[in-house]
């Protein structure tokens, strides 16, 4: 589903927790719906997929080189990611 400016998976729970489960780099928003299950099989989980693309693989931010993030676009994706999961995040 995209909604609010991220591709994601919500998965509602049997609680009133949110589990926000965000991917490594060349993640998804599916890679870890089984973990979240796992972690607390009575929350809802919200999986956004990263909207930065970088070598062909997804992220939720920019970097300038290896171990060198874009300082700009990480507060700009936090953000987003803040106001994404403030919306969407509740059962």
């Amino acid at each position: 589903m995209t909604e609010f400016g991220f591709a994601h998976q919500f998965i509602p729970g049997s609680s009133e927790r949110t589990l926000l489960m965000l991917h490594g780099t060349g993640g998804d928003e599916h890679e870890l719906i089984s973990l979240g299950r796992a972690l607390d099989p009575a929350a809802a989980i919200l999986t956004p997929r990263g909207n930065v693309i970088e070598n062909g693989r997804r992220r939720f931010f920019r970097r300038m080189a290896e171990g060198v993030f874009d300082l700009e676009d990480l507060k700009a994706q936090t953000d987003a990611l803040a106001e994404f999961s403030s919306t969407r995040g509740t059962p």
